[in-house]
């Protein structure tokens, strides 16, 4: 694959729409520049989820870099080179004052329109 220049990528909202799976287009394109340059991807979502929206199951060993995550976890040619837990970086004492002291903030905040939206964070 690629040379010793390096295009990273995000792959939701600009390899794909939001939440969408890739265009057989964009496919292309990615496959084409792979032969010029090393091509990494970026993302916030788990890499089950990019997989799929990548359409590829063999992600890791057909990108030259894979940052998932938002980069808790990196690939390097199919080998993982890094992860990270922000639970275990912090602890789950830090952690917790770090979450109320977000959510309490948020909470203060006074926007044009705010609505209540369920997420989860998996630490």
């Amino acid at each position: 694959m690629g040379g010793k220049d390096l295009c990273l990528f995000d792959v939701d909202g600009t390899l794909t729409l939001s939440r969408q799976r890739i265009t057989p287009k964009m496919k292309t394109f990615l496959s084409k520049l792979q032969k010029k340059v090393s091509v990494g991807l970026v993302g916030g979502s788990d890499i089950t989820h990019i997989m799929e929206q990548m359409e590829d199951e063999q992600l890791v060993e057909t990108f030259d870099y894979v940052f998932v995550q938002n980069g808790l976890l990196a690939y390097k040619h199919g080998k993982q080179i890094g992860k990270e837990s922000i639970l275990e970086h912090m602890g789950e004492e830090k952690l917790q004052t770090f979450i109320n002291f977000c959510l309490e903030y948020m909470s203060k905040l006074q926007l044009p329109a705010k609505r209540l939206v369920a997420f989860f964070i998996n630490v």
